[in-house]
């Protein structure tokens, strides 16, 4: 959620409010939303305009959590769920920046730009990891501090809204991903930050970067120990306790939500006090040093010392209009109940899904020093009382409102494993959905809109759960209502967006039973919104290809037919992708850096290539194995040499970057072509959505085996001038190894059964068809220079020396003194 301007103000005040800390043998909980976006920020920089290099994003995380087990680090990873209504205002106001942002994209800007997968990405190599997940039904915050108090440990994040929580706060900026080893007995002092770690952390503060080197330690690669000396590994890190704000005689923790509410967040907007800032409090003066906002915080913390929680709330109702107060009171109070709840969903559904999901759980942490311990028994005795004040007044009945009971069990069970989307709850609570663009050709609609048929399918089967329909209303006339959803985009062309009613369109054809669901609703889809393709031979077919591409080549049928933009060679460079993202990186290391590969596998890779370069001089011709030919072609894949990964590898490693001509030449950055990959990637997510409300009859799609948005995007711009495709595959790009080639031919003449017969031009007429096509481009740009050239001459005296040009006139060389004497 996020209090404003409070991040800031503790990185500049670090050595007060910021201690020293080692991570080690503990829980963590971990905010997974604000990690995988700081990780994906790190790691993909500009590559982001692409639309996702999911294999990099994928590695760093399991990297990451790689350190943490190295560390005897326990972690928990909570993931957000759906917005709350009082949050739209928010939302909307950000998704506007964003299709601002992306209206005006440039590959070379440092601006990143989250893909569509990123958060099903993370859930995937946080599970390879065996780390426990879960989502949460709305934002994380609050499961997050209960969680991590009834463990006893800190929670890992980047949100400033854990300055307020009464929870032990590590901030992600402070903390270093790199394992350091102490002795046992040098057991950590409590000291104050030096004055070189407060520069660090106010400096990666204001860089916002959050983890700029992951560090692992080698498998062989520790120091010589000796026996008798026992040591343990840990994270440097820097911990912030509620204390260290409360404990110095200006808050107490009864006042920190007020605090929080007068800065304002994502609920609560700062306008709203504008009346109480203009005359309640004072200006909030003038300093060249600290920021506006700053110099807010500071003042509010002065006033709140001498301030009652419940005298400062009344002065502050007092300065706003009496319309305003109800609403802001109740909007208030929602924030206190938020930072103080107690709930903790997360609890019971590890301990029942995990086995051992708690070998860590502390007992309860002592006050740091006597200074701090005798201020925190004040705030202690302060808050008891007034608590027990509000328990004589109110009762004893009164418990904070449990969001889940909004929501039926059966949607819960399928929620908290974090196999559907957060969009799920949107589509449930508020009948909404929130589409974030993605790198998009703006005069074209929305990419989502390609899949919008199959999203309005899954909000029908929510709605028309068997023996749980959901009625419909009657309006005025005493007509039905259609039941319908409110779809969030933006606008066409415009840095807006805009609101559509989707209702739903037609019940499903077959009942929804959430504890039984049926496979046979995604055939329904086909049937209902691909009715040009041979449904029952799709089905039958889709047996034939590994279990983890059935679902990924359903999505390249449904885009094939229903997407005007995307041609033949979108399809191709989707295939190359797949077939070396699925087949070298689970063979060999990856290695995306050309400089790096050459070092680690330089001499394989010189070894190999003499002795292909000897046998081809030879006449000895390489050949599959005979025993592999009996196999099907897929099932070949998992003997692919290892040589063979090395040399395709080398050969297409420069395409996995962004090509330099980007740096001087940005214009030749086209977003029409990935509009239509943009496209793809919305397919899939809506039919990976369905397949997970239909309890995965088809397994999900690896992304980060199969999709890298930068190296699709150059095979794109690699294939478009080639005359015959296939060709230039099998001797260039895919020339070392057969049994990819062959695998590549087998998916794409798979696809080609389904491919709609409008979309079927031959290579052949392809390219007769661009070349054409390029001719009467560079006639159309000479005549529009020639004309420029009529209306605008080059140079400005040349009329005049049209006027003057005289072949009879004679010539006289100034240079020459003899000149005159011609004759």
């Amino acid at each position: 959620m996020g209090v404003r301007g409070l991040t800031s103000y503790i990185a500049q005040r670090a050595e007060i409010y910021l201690k020293p800390y080692e991570l080690h043998n503990t829980s963590l909980v971990i905010d997974g939303d604000n990690l995988a976006c700081n990780l994906y920020k790190d790691v993909t920089g500009s590559y982001s305009a692409f639309g996702g290099d999911y294999d990099d994003f994928y590695r760093a995380v399991l990297q990451f959590f790689h350190v943490l087990a190295e560390c005897e680090i326990r972690a928990y990873v909570l993931m957000d769920g759906g917005y709350e209504e009082r949050k739209l205002r928010t939302v909307s106001k950000r998704l506007r920046g964003k299709i601002s942002v992306i209206k005006k994209i440039n590959p070379c800007d440092s601006i990143t730009l989250f893909p569509l997968h990123l958060k099903e990405v993370f859930v995937d190599a946080v599970r390879d990891c065996g780390v426990p997940v879960m989502r949460c039904v709305f934002e994380a915050d609050d499961e997050l501090a209960a969680l991590a108090r009834k463990l006893n440990c800190p929670v890992l994040s980047y949100d400033s809204d854990f300055y307020i929580h009464n929870v032990k706060y590590i901030p992600l900026i402070t903390l270093t991903v790199r394992v350091l080893t102490k002795r046992q007995k040098e057991q950590p002092r409590d000291r104050s930050l030096r004055r070189h770690e407060v520069k660090h952390v106010n400096k990666r503060t204001k860089a916002n970067k959050i983890l700029s080197a992951i560090t692992t330690t080698p498998a062989n690669g520790t120091a010589k120990s000796v026996k008798s000396i026992k040591t343990y590994k840990y994270l440097d890190c820097c911990i912030y306790r509620v204390e260290h704000l409360c404990g110095r005689g200006t808050l107490s923790a009864e006042k920190l939500p007020l605090f929080a509410a007068l800065l304002g967040n994502d609920y609560i907007a700062r306008s709203a006090f504008s009346n109480f800032f203009a005359v309640g409090m004072g200006k909030a003066g003038r300093s060249r040093k600290l920021k506006k906002q700053q110099r807010r915080i500071r003042i509010i913390l002065q006033w709140l010392r001498d301030q009652t929680a419940e005298s400062a709330l009344e002065k502050v109702l007092s300065r706003l209009k009496k319309t305003q107060r109800d609403s802001l009171v109740s909007q208030v109070q929602a924030a206190i109940s938020g930072y103080s709840n107690e709930l903790c969903h997360a609890y019971d559904f590890f301990e029942r899904h995990y086995e051992n999901a708690f070998p860590y759980i502390e007992p309860a942490s002592e006050p740091e020093d006597d200074e701090e311990e005798e201020q925190v028994e004040e705030n202690t005795d302060l808050t008891e009382e007034s608590s027990e004040e509000e328990e004589e007044e109110q009762g004893l009945d009164d418990t904070i409102e449990d969001k889940t009971l909004l929501f039926p069990q059966w949607f819960l069970d399928k929620l908290y494993p974090a196999t559907l989307p957060r969009y799920f709850v949107d589509l449930m609570h508020l009948r909404k959905y929130i589409n974030n663009p993605q790198i998009e050709h703006f005069p074209y609609h929305d990419a989502n809109a390609l899949a919008l048929p199959i999203l309005n399918y899954t909000f029908a089967l929510l709605h028309h759960v068997e023996g749980e329909e959901t009625e419909r209303q009657v309006d005025a006339q005493g007509q039905p209502v259609p039941i319908e959803f409110t779809y969030l985009t933006r606008a066409l062309r415009v840095t807006n967006v805009r609101y559509y009613r989707q209702p739903i369109e037609k019940a499903p054809a077959h009942p929804f039973v959430p504890s039984q669901p049926d496979a046979v609703h995604l055939r329904a889809v086909f049937e209902a919104f691909v009715p040009h393709a041979n449904v029952t031979q799709l089905f039958e077919q889709l047996k034939l290809l590994p279990s983890d591409l059935q679902l990924y080549f359903l999505a390249i049928v449904y885009w094939l037919h229903r997407s005007e933009h995307c041609d033949m060679l979108h399809l191709h460079a989707l295939l190359i992708c797949l077939v070396v993202m699925r087949t070298v990186d689970v063979t060999i290391p990856a290695e995306r850096d050309p400089k790096d590969f050459q070092q680690r596998f330089g001499k394989i890779l010189k070894q190999e290539r003499a002795k292909r370069d000897s046998e081809a001089a030879e006449g000895v011709k390489r050949d599959i194995k005979p025993a592999l030919l009996e196999l099907p072609v897929p099932e070949r894949m998992a003997h692919v040499p290892k040589s063979d990964c090395f040399l395709v590898q080398e050969k297409l490693l420069p395409h996995f970057h962004m090509q330099e001509i980007f740096k001087k030449k940005y214009d030749s950055y086209s977003t029409i072509v990935l509009h239509s990959f943009a496209e793809f990637q919305s397919v899939i997510y809506q039919l990976n959505g369905l397949n997970a409300l239909l309890d995965q009859p088809l397994s999900s799609p690896r992304m980060n085996r199969l999709y890298c948005g930068a190296f699709i995007y150059n095979l794109y711009d690699l294939l478009r001038n080639r005359i015959d495709v296939r060709y230039h595959v099998e001797h260039f790009l895919l020339a070392d190894s057969r049994l990819m080639f062959d695998f590549y031919c087998y998916l794409f003449d798979w696809c080609m059964s389904f491919v709609p017969s409008w979309k079927l031009q031959s290579e052949v007429d392809q390219a007769a068809a661009k070349a054409a096509e390029k001719k009467r481009l560079k006639k159309q740009r000479q005549a529009a220079r020639k004309a420029a050239a009529a209306a605008d001459p080059a140079d400005p005296n040349e009329e005049m020396l049209h006027k003057t040009d005289n072949d009879d006139d004679e010539f006289f060389d100034l240079n020459n003194k003899f000149c005159g004497l011609k004759v």
